[in-house]
Parts: C-alpha cells; structure tokens; sequence
C-alpha cells in the first residue's frame, strides 16, 4: 500500500467503522447506516463548534 492510502477499522459499540485516506481526502465508512447518521451529526457539531471558536480567536 502507498504511503498516500491509509486504512483504518474501529469498533464502536455495535458499529464498526473504516476510516479511508487516500492523499487528503478522508472517508467514514460506517457497518451501520442509522448510527452512522447519529455519529456524522455530532462530528459535524463538534467541527462546527471548533469552526467558530476559531473565527472567535
């Protein structure tokens, strides 16, 4: 594999999860799509909250 393409696998609770790079671009891959949905939500809150407090600095 190059040194361009990562991969990496996690088990949250019942979910597992992919985590794909490939250069800069990352993809969640997730086992189950209802959790994937609650876990994108909150990963889009915490950015969102850093985002701000970023542009708050």
């Amino acid at each position: 594999m190059s040194k361009d393409v990562e991969a990496s696998q996690y088990d949250i609770g019942t979910t597992h999860v992919r985590l794909i790079r490939v250069g800069n671009m990352v993809q969640l891959l997730f086992s189950s799509s209802l959790e994937a949905g609650f876990l994108y939500k909150e990963l889009a809150a915490r950015y969102k909250r850093a985002e701000d407090q970023l542009k708050g600095a």
